[in-house]
C-alpha cells in the first residue's frame, strides 16, 4: 500500500491498533497476573494509555483531518470505511474534542478518575468478611464469610451470612460515588444529560428512554411468570414453618436471602439433582465441554479448536491454562485462544474474555491474527487431572459463553481493528455468546457433541439430560426480573435523576438499589441495608449497559427459534450466521441481525421473546419437601 493511498481514518486506526496491542496486552495483565508486583505495574501502564487515549481523542488537528476527509475522500469509502469512520469521529466528540483546551484538560482528569475509582471499587467487590467470635459461636461459622450463600436449615443463620456478606460499606460507597460523579460530569461536559444518555450511542436500543421502557416491559411481560415460580418457592417455604404473610398487603412474601435456598431445595426434590449430577459427572469435564465446543464450531462454521504447546516464557503461569489455535477446514489458522481455568484469588474478576489483539488487515496485504484470552474459575490448575476434572452443567454453559465470544473474535475479521470482532456494541457483542448458550441447553445438541473424554463412543442418557436441562432452567422468569431489575440499577445510577443526587451525597447507591428491587420484585423481602450493588462488578465494567445482556439473550432467542430450533447443525444457518460475525462492528446491530432473522427486532419484539420463554418455563409442580 503506498503512503499516497492511505485514507486518514486508516491511520487513526494504525495508531489506534498500535495503542491497543499494548493496552489490552496490559489490562488482561493486571486483572490476571499471579504476581501482585506485575499487576501494580500494569496497572500503571493501563492508567498511562487511558490518559493518553483520552488526550489523542481531544486533539483538534486529528479530528479535523479525519472530519474533512468525510467529503475529500468519500468516493472512495465503501460501507464499513464510512461506519468507521463515522465511529472514529464519534469517539472524538464523546471525548470532548470540541471544548476548550481548559475543558479537554478537565476531560483527561475526569476519564483518569473514573480510571482509578473503577479499579479500587473492583478489588473490593470480593472482599472477604470477617465474623466476630459472638456469631462464630452463635451460628456455628468460621472466623471469615467468603460467599453469601448459606444452605443451612436454620433461616436465621442464612439471613446473618447473607447480610453480613453484602452489608453496607462506606469505602465501597465512596469509590461508587467518586466513579458515578466522574462519569455524570464527564458526560455532561461533552454535552449529554447523563452518563446513562451517552452510554447508549450507536446500540441496539438507542436511546436511554428505550432501554428503560425496555427493562420495564420485560419486568412487566414476565410478572405473571415470576409470581407463578415464587408461589412454588412461597409453598415450600411454607412447608419448612418459614413463610411470612404481609398483613398490609394480603400476599406473602419471601426473603431475598432465602431465595437461592429454596430454589436449591426444590431442584434436589424435584429432579433429584445429585444423583443426576453423578451419573452424568464423566461426561462433564473441562475436556469434554471444549472437545464439545470444538465440535460444534466445526459443523456450524467449519472452525475447530487445535491443542498448542505452550512455549517456554510464553505464559508466566501454566498451571490450569492451554493454547488453541482455531484453524479452517483446509488448516488455514484464524487465531490464538489462551485458556486459562484455574482457581486463583488474585484474578481480579469472574468469568471473562480478554481481547489482547484484534484481526486488522495489514499493510502488507497480510491479516493480523487475533488472540484471546479466555479466564474461567473452574479447577484447581496444578493438579495432573485438572483437564478431566468435573465440572457443573453450568460451568460447561459458562464455557460456551466465553467460547462463544472467543469465536466472534475469531470470526469477526475486519480491515480494521476499531470494529474487529467483539469491537461493536456491547447489546450486539453479547449475542453469540449468549447463543452458544441456547446449543448447549438442546436436548439433541448435549447427548450429540458431549461424550466422555475416555470414552468418545458413550453417550450422556437423554433422560439425565433432560433433567439437567429443566433442573437448570427451573426459576427462569424470576432470574430474568432479577437481571432486569439490575439492569435498571445500572442503568439508573447512571441517569440524570439519581447520579448527581448520588454525586452530592443527597442519595446512597444502597437506597437507589433497594427502591428498584422493591418495585421490581415487590414480593421479595431485603434488608434497607443490603448492598449488593457493592459486590456488583459490572457497574465498572458495564456503566449504563448492564441491560445489554438481556438485548442480547432476547436477540439470541430469536435466532435459536427461527433459525436453529429444528435444524441445529444447519450449516447453511451456521455459514450465515458466521457471515454476520465476521463484519464485527462493521454494520449497525439492527442491519447485521436482519442479515439471520430477516427483519430488524424492535424494542417490543425483544421483550415479548422474554416474556414468551419466561412463560413456557414457568411451569413448574408443586413438591413436597
Amino acid at each position: 500500500m503506498k503512503f499516497e493511498l492511505i485514507l486518514y481514518h486508516v491511520i487513526v486506526d494504525d495508531i489506534s491498533n498500535e495503542i491497543c496491542k499494548s493496552a489490552d496486552l496490559a489490562e488482561c495483565v493486571r486483572q490476571l497476573h499471579s504476581d501482585l508486583e506485575f499487576r501494580e505495574a500494569a496497572e500503571n501502564v493501563s492508567r498511562e494509555f487511558c490518559e493518553l487515549v483520552e488526550s489523542l481523542n481531544t486533539n483538534t488537528a486529528l479530528y479535523q483531518k479525519l472530519k474533512s476527509s468525510e467529503i475529500t475522500e468519500s468516493s472512495r469509502l465503501d460501507d464499513v470505511d464510512r461506519r468507521t469512520l463515522a465511529l472514529l469521529l464519534d469517539d472524538f466528540e464523546q471525548s470532548g474534542v470540541h471544548l476548550k483546551d481548559e475543558q479537554k484538560a478537565k476531560f483527561v482528569q475526569l476519564s483518569s478518575e473514573v480510571f482509578n475509582s473503577g479499579a479500587r471499587f473492583q478489588e473490593n467487590c470480593d472482599r472477604i468478611v470477617s465474623v466476630g467470635k459472638f456469631d462464630q459461636a452463635k451460628y456455628g461459622l468460621p472466623s471469615q464469610i467468603y460467599s453469601p450463600v448459606s444452605n443451612s436449615v436454620d433461616q436465621s443463620k442464612r439471613k446473618m451470612v447473607y447480610n453480613t456478606f453484602y452489608r453496607h460499606d462506606d469505602q465501597q460507597e465512596k469509590y461508587l460515588q467518586k466513579l458515578i460523579s466522574s462519569r455524570h460530569q464527564l458526560a455532561q461536559l461533552t454535552g449529554f444529560e447523563s452518563f446513562a444518555h451517552r452510554a447508549q450511542r450507536n446500540s441496539l436500543l438507542e436511546d436511554y428512554d428505550n432501554v428503560k421502557t425496555f427493562l420495564w416491559g420485560v419486568v412487566e411481560k414476565c410478572r405473571n411468570s415470576f409470581e407463578k415460580e415464587l408461589a412454588v418457592l412461597i409453598d415450600i417455604s411454607a412447608q419448612c414453618n418459614q413463610y411470612n404473610i404481609d398483613s398490609s398487603k394480603q400476599a406473602a412474601t419471601i426473603a431475598d436471602h432465602d431465595l437461592g435456598f429454596l430454589m436449591h431445595l426444590y431442584r434436589e426434590k424435584a429432579y433429584d439433582i445429585a444423583k443426576v449430577s453423578r451419573e452424568s459427572s464423566q461426561f462433564f469435564t473441562f475436556s469434554s465441554i471444549l472437545n464439545g465446543f470444538s465440535t460444534l464450531s466445526q459443523r456450524l462454521y467449519g472452525v475447530q479448536l487445535v491443542e498448542e504447546p505452550l512455549v517456554s516464557g510464553e505464559m508466566w503461569n501454566t498451571a490450569g491454562v492451554l493454547k488453541l489455535k482455531a484453524v479452517d477446514e483446509q488448516m488455514n489458522e484464524l487465531g490464538v485462544i489462551y485458556v486459562d481455568v484455574s482457581i486463583r484469588p488474585e484474578k481480579a474478576v469472574g468469568d471473562c474474555h480478554y481481547t489482547v489483539r484484534c484481526s486488522k488487515y495489514l499493510s502488507d496485504a497480510t491479516w493480523q491474527m487475533p488472540i484471546l484470552v479466555l479466564s474461567l474459575g473452574l479447577v484447581d490448575g496444578h493438579s495432573h487431572m485438572w483437564r478431566d476434572s468435573g465440572i457443573s452443567f453450568h460451568s460447561a454453559e459458562t464455557m460456551f459463553h466465553e467460547l462463544g465470544h472467543a469465536m466472534h473474535s475469531i470470526l469477526g475479521r475486519t480491515k480494521y481493528q476499531h470494529v474487529a470482532g467483539t469491537r461493536c456494541p456491547q447489546d450486539f457483542s453479547e449475542i453469540p455468546s449468549n447463543l452458544m448458550e441456547y446449543f448447549i441447553s438442546d436436548l439433541g445438541v448435549m447427548t450429540s457433541i458431549i461424550r466422555r473424554s475416555d470414552r468418545p463412543s458413550d453417550q450422556l442418557s437423554v433422560e439425565a439430560a433432560a433433567t439437567l436441562l429443566a433442573s437448570r432452567h427451573s426459576f427462569t422468569a424470576i432470574e430474568t426480573v432479577q437481571q432486569a431489575a439490575y439492569g435498571l440499577y445500572d442503568l439508573e445510577v447512571h441517569g440524570p435523576i439519581a447520579a448527581p443526587q448520588i454525586a452530592t451525597g443527597r442519595m446512597t447507591t444502597t437506597e437507589l438499589f433497594y427502591d428498584i428491587m422493591s418495585k421490581a420484585m415487590p414480593h421479595v423481602q431485603r434488608s434497607p441495608d443490603s448492598a449488593f450493588q457493592h459486590r456488583f462488578h459490572h457497574t465498572v465494567q458495564y456503566g449504563a449497559k448492564y441491560y445489554s445482556y438481556l438485548v442480547a439473550r432476547a436477540s439470541a432467542c430469536l435466532i435459536w427459534q427461527n433459525r436453529f430450533l429444528d435444524e441445529p447443525f444447519s450449516r447453511k444457518w451456521g455459514d450465515c450466521w458466521a457471515e454476520v460475525q465476521s463484519h464485527g462492528g462493521g454494520h449497525h446491530p439492527a442491519v447485521l441481525l436482519k442479515k439471520i432473522l430477516g427483519f430488524r427486532p424492535t424494542e417490543k419484539e425483544l421483550t415479548i421473546a422474554l416474556s414468551k420463554e419466561s412463560q413456557h418455563l414457568a411451569n413448574l409442580d408443586a413438591i413436597t419437601v
